[in-house]
């Protein structure tokens, strides 16, 4: 989950109404995709991008009107007609739809941003559901929405019929985000808000040290794995979401096994305990593995691992070298080449 419904529910619950800008459709060439999102409070200050630049400069400009007239409104960006490409002195293309929403901070807005939050910060995924009544005569726009609690229990002032559920359940198969979709003559927008992924980081040196700041900015959970307290601590990562101190490499991943939302990431101090965490973690569904170390290094724990039983193709799973090939030395160096590749692999993963 990004931090961006977190900051939502900080605003609300404290009495701030906000506007919350959110891609709900694009095509062609833009900054940013479906779902992207960004909160404008009523001082000026923003959270999060939908790209930056001259569009996002407009809608910002637009959440004050918003804000003025307590009303949301949808606005469409055309790049691919010269009249708003030239108005905006863009020229990349692509066109996308905003929807610039009004919050309030009344109470059943607050439970239902709480709900989310606490469902997603739970390990499941939450579902918010929209439907948009547009005026006929301006770009406003009416929101009944709605919050699904674990299964499909609703809490908002919107609740879904038979048939419409049967619709969320389609379209929640069919895109893993944010989607429009038409019932019963209405329009509907579909959020599918997921928790973070998690980066397991076995190995708390230097390296991992540069590492977790990079992926905490990057919206990832993360947590760091090494048997020297002196190094596994919250001083040294502050950033982490956990830092265990593990009486050994031989069992990481005794309390929770990483699932297909995970990554793990070997970086320890030693060949062997390389060799022991990969072992350990090709028996996992990580969604990627990844050992730092060179190309000797990695034939000669690949052989030793093949003698012990692991078949050729699980081997294929590891990214070794770790890290995309750009030439890095420094720890911070490689550590950006690390996290670069993650999301490299989330984003393809997404897509």
């Amino acid at each position: 989950m990004d931090d961006i419904w977190q900051e939502m529910y900080q605003f609300l619950s404290t009495g701030q109404d906000v506007v919350m800008a959110t891609i709900i459709q694009h095509s062609g060439s833009t900054p940013r995709t479906s779902g992207s999102k960004m909160l404008v409070c009523r001082d000026g200050r923003i959270v999060g991008t939908i790209g930056g630049g001259p569009v996002e400069a407009d809608v910002i400009e637009t959440a004050q009107t918003v804000f003025a007239k307590n009303e949301s409104l949808l606005k469409t960006y055309d790049f691919n007609t010269s009249t708003s490409a030239a108005a905006m002195d863009l020229i990349c293309g692509g066109r996308f739809k905003i929807l610039v929403e009004y919050l309030t901070a009344e109470q059943v807005t607050v439970q239902m941003i709480k709900l989310l939050t606490d469902v997603v910060a739970g390990g499941q995924q939450s579902v918010r559901l929209c439907r948009l009544i547009k005026s006929p005569d301006t770009d406003g726009v009416a929101i009944d929405h709605a919050v699904m609690d674990v299964g499909t229990t609703w809490l908002g002032t919107l609740q879904p019929s038979e048939g419409l559920q049967t619709k969320i359940d389609e379209e929640k198969q069919r895109s893993k985000t944010t989607t429009l979709f038409e019932y019963d003559d209405q329009q509907y927008l579909l959020e599918v808000i997921v928790p973070l992924e998690t980066v397991y980081v076995l190995g708390a040196g230097h390296v991992s040290k540069e590492i977790v700041p990079l992926l905490h900015h990057a919206s990832f959970k993360t947590i760091v794995m090494d048997d020297r307290e002196e190094f596994a601590n919250t001083t040294r990562f502050p950033e982490a979401d956990r830092v265990v101190v593990s009486s050994g490499y031989s069992q990481v991943f005794a309390e929770r096994m990483p699932d297909a939302n995970s990554y793990v990431i070997i970086v320890t101090r030693g060949h062997s305990y390389d060799k022991e965490c990969l072992g350990q973690a090709l028996h996992t569904e990580a969604s990627y593995i990844g050992m730092i170390g060179s190309r000797k290094k990695r034939e000669q724990i690949y052989r030793s691992l093949l003698k012990e039983g692991f078949p050729a193709d699980a081997l294929e799973r590891v990214h070794c070298p770790i890290g995309l090939a750009i030439g890095g030395e420094t720890p911070f160096e490689i550590a950006v080449s690390i996290v670069a590749e993650i999301i490299q692999h989330r984003a393809r993963k997404r897509a």
